[in-house]
């Protein structure tokens, strides 16, 4: 079990809200169902959330402290990821919610131009 304080849904997201974030009760109960909100475990049909994982979760999602408004904006990239290298060459490690949409995106465009070069290839074959 988890120590500390603990949320109930409709709690977590007026916590959240604290934070900045724009999260209702609404969508984190979506969350918990599709994936990408914080952790959460149930008592009953009660979810509970830990202090400890709703600040994780926000500080998955902020920029964390600036110095100033000229600090190169994605910085905090190299934070967010955890090693020095190339964002493309992480694509594949999941358990951070960005990674996941990303790979989910690379693989949309990946079916749209399939679809694309098909169509082009049956044009081009009716009209040469």
């Amino acid at each position: 079990m988890t120590e500390g304080r603990t949320f109930r849904r409709d709690e977590a997201a007026r916590l959240l809200q604290s934070y900045g974030l724009k999260t209702t009760t609404a969508s984190l109960a979506t969350m918990a169902t599709r994936g990408g909100g914080p952790r959460y475990f149930k008592v009953g049909k009660l979810c509970m959330y830990p202090l400890s994982d709703l600040q994780s979760w926000v500080s998955q999602r902020t920029t964390g402290l600036l110095d100033s408004t000229s600090t190169k904006k994605g910085a905090y990239i190299d934070n967010f990821i955890g090693f020095d290298c190339e964002l493309e060459d992480n694509l594949f490690i999941t358990g951070h919610p960005g990674f996941d949409e990303i790979t989910r995106l690379l693989d949309q465009e990946a079916e749209m131009q399939a679809h694309m070069d098909s169509a082009r290839t049956k044009y081009d074959q009716q009209f040469i």
